[in-house]
């Protein structure tokens, strides 16, 4: 098997004695009029298609067919189409059929539905194999194409998918042919790109809303599988579980057992909390979905870190939440702690104090936790690059979000500055003292 563009999806050349002969007893191509893609054994069954810990996807597909009837002994290329319906693999055709008439080129991946989604999707793949084999990030590309599906909508559920194959000789237009369409279920996969995140759902919400990201844990890096936050949590509302995925109560949770009863817990006197974690890891299976429980609870901020691999939580009380200045101002130490704001009231999302900021050294962004320029910064921009503003009327007010861009002041004199993050909005306000 062998990934290339849709563009260059066509077989190796042939000769060109299959196309034309000069004596009539020498073998003739002949335009195809059988083609079959054979229905797989397990199509009245759902693929589900899933990573392991290290975010490698774990499953395939295969798909088999007949060789169209050239009736002459030559190998096409073969690659595969996705549609959520046969209709729409029909619509797609006629399209075509009208942009051909008109001399109209027309990117096949780009022929739209009324909503702004691919009619049928051409698989970036090609083989000359009559047994092809789909690894599943390749087959959850068109099925994601299709249905509209990326992180933010996820939800691992069935979708219905169409699937065609076609066949072609290198110089023979005439020997195109598409089989004919089968129909199987999916639960497709989103490959990751970014670091994962683990969802609170629970009491410090308010409402138990399964669609409310209230907190999260953040992956420590891709492929980590160990997640942390410190959130904090009001008194008499320490009751909750965790989802990898918001929008579906019976998916995808990570609990303290499997049954959905709450498990009471109660921190040592070193204010430490050490137990198992339960998880869903297929759609409906209704895993994990026990709550962590402390009746006791007097309010505060808890660390929480989260080890999907190894299957274990730990939860620390912990001092009100900060954000860390980074920059000229502290001699750019990402280990530094000596300028931070804090959480104010706890469990906000807004940091606010009052920093000293010296002559000439007005430039910085934040940081949620230190040790490593790459994870947690909070800046003006995405890029990192100097962010101009000017203090000479005595305050300042913006927006922010995650990235490197640093505020900037080359006039700045000196002096104590006020400074509130408000998270929420994503804005930020430096007002000098």
């Amino acid at each position: 098997m062998k990934k290339i563009s849709l563009l260059m999806a066509l077989p190796l050349a042939i000769g060109a004695c299959f196309t034309s002969c000069k004596d009539d007893t020498q073998p003739r191509l002949e335009i195809p009029t059988e083609f079959v893609l054979n229905t797989p054994s397990m199509a009245d069954q759902t693929y589900i298609f899933r990573d392991d810990e290290n975010y490698k996807n774990l499953n395939d597909i295969t798909f088999t067919v007949s060789q169209p009837n050239y009736g002459v002994g030559v190998t096409p290329a073969y690659y595969v189409q996705l549609a959520k319906s046969e209709a729409d693999f029909t619509a797609w055709d006629e399209a075509m059929a009208e942009a051909a008439e008109n001399d109209e080129a027309l990117d096949p991946n780009k022929v739209l539905d009324a909503e702004g989604l691919p009619l049928a999707y051409a698989l970036n793949f090609s083989t000359q194999q009559a047994i092809i084999t789909l690894d599943g990030v390749t087959f959850c590309d068109g099925v994601n194409a299709i249905y509209g599906l990326d992180e933010d909508n996820y939800n691992g559920e069935t979708k219905e998918v169409a699937v065609r194959v076609h066949a072609s000789l290198p110089n023979a237009p005439q020997s195109e042919i598409w089989s004919n369409s089968i129909l199987i279920k999916v639960s497709s996969y989103i490959p990751v790109k970014a670091p994962g995140k683990l969802y609170l759902i629970g009491a410090p919400q308010g409402d138990w809303d399964i669609n409310n990201g209230y907190a999260v844990l953040d992956e420590t890096g891709i492929g980590t599988k160990v997640y942390y936050g410190n959130i904090f949590i009001p008194a008499g509302q320490f009751q909750f579980r965790f989802y990898s995925q918001l929008g579906d109560w019976e998916s995808f949770s990570v609990g303290s057992q499997d049954e959905d009863n709450p498990v009471d817990i109660a921190f040592n006197a070193d204010g430490v909390y050490e137990g198992a974690v339960f998880m869903g890891v297929e759609v409906g299976d209704k895993k994990g979905k026990g709550s962590w429980q402390d009746a006791s609870w007097t309010g505060g901020n808890v660390e929480i870190t989260i080890d999907l691999k190894e299957k274990t939580i730990v939860m620390k009380k912990a001092p009100t939440k900060k954000v860390y200045i980074v920059g000229a101002c502290n001699g750019w130490d990402i280990n530094s702690d000596a300028l931070s704001i804090e959480e104010n009231p706890a469990g906000s999302n807004i940091y606010s104090g009052v920093c000293n900021i010296p002559a000439g050294e007005f430039t910085f962004r934040f940081y949620t936790a230190l040790g490593d320029w790459n994870a947690g910064s909070i800046g003006a921009g995405e890029a990192d690059e100097d962010f101009a503003i000017s203090m000479a009327g005595g305050s300042y007010a913006g927006t922010c979000m995650a990235g490197k861009g640093k505020w900037a002041d080359a006039a700045w004199a000196g002096g104590d500055v006020l400074i509130t993050l408000d998270l929420n909005q994503n804005l930020v306000t430096f007002e000098k003292q």
